[in-house]
């Protein structure tokens, strides 16, 4: 889990990093004119190819910012594919017997690896991968956990990341009231800047939905489309890595 955590706050530090040179492009273009006293040299040459470009570019920014979001928002989803599959498999470990796993675990585990049975392709798994399910589903219903559960089965859905999709899938475990606990945790309501747990709850599962609304927007934008600006997507990246830490 400490892993899986740390790659995924990596990859918020890149996004940031990659803002702040969004910004700082912004920022320098016009102040470059001032080469223009510099002698002739092919450094000139290549500073005003980047002045050029840069203050052409300068209004399309924002949309930059836009596709790091779209980054973000693949990310966040893969992280929380990933925690609840580690999540899974340590339910399993733990409890050591496909009969005493939670029922809900153990009625899903049957039911979404038949799904991606009949439709592997839908879900981006080959023929030997569906095989190997099989077996394990096979020993699972035998009684046995020796080689794990089907727990990326458990984990598959077509659905963006929303609220209530992040909720039914951590119900597929037993897993239950997962954002009434966050809205209880600390760092949530001190991003928030709220101490009671139902509005905290209430501020988190708005602020994926919006983010989620806006991730749509950009992969699929419209002539009436307003891109995200650095501060923006900064204050997103801020709030999924404050998800990311709460327990």
């Amino acid at each position: 889990m400490s892993q899986i955590l740390d790659d995924f706050k990596t990859d918020l530090s890149r996004l940031r990093k990659m803002l702040g040179l969004a910004e700082a492009l912004s920022i320098l273009s016009p102040s470059l004119t001032l080469i223009d006293g510099l002698p002739d040299s092919d450094f000139k040459t290549k500073l005003l190819g980047f002045q050029e470009a840069s203050i052409s570019a300068r209004a399309e920014m924002p949309i930059l910012n836009g596709v790091l979001l779209l980054y973000l928002a693949g990310r966040f989803e893969n992280f929380v594919r990933q925690v609840f599959e580690d999540l899974a498999d340590t339910v399993a470990s733990d409890r050591g017997e496909f009969g005493k796993l939670p029922k809900a675990m153990r009625e899903n585990l049957v039911f979404y690896t038949a799904e991606i049975m009949q439709n592997p392709r839908k879900y981006g798994h080959a023929e030997n991968g569906v095989a190997a399910f099989v077996s394990i589903l096979s020993e699972n219903l035998g009684g046995s956990l020796n080689n794990g559960v089907n727990s990326k089965c458990l984990s598959i859905t077509l659905e963006n990341m929303r609220p209530d999709i992040l909720n039914d899938i951590f119900n597929r475990v037993g897993a239950v009231k997962i954002w009434e606990r966050l809205g209880q945790q600390a760092q949530v309501q001190l991003h928030f800047e709220e101490n009671n747990a139902e509005r905290v709850t209430r501020e988190a599962r708005a602020k994926l939905n919006e983010f989620m609304e806006l991730r749509n927007k950009i992969a699929h934008p419209s002539g009436e489309m307003t891109w995200p600006g650095i501060d923006e997507a900064k204050e997103y990246i801020d709030f999924f890595e404050v998800l990311s830490r709460s327990e």
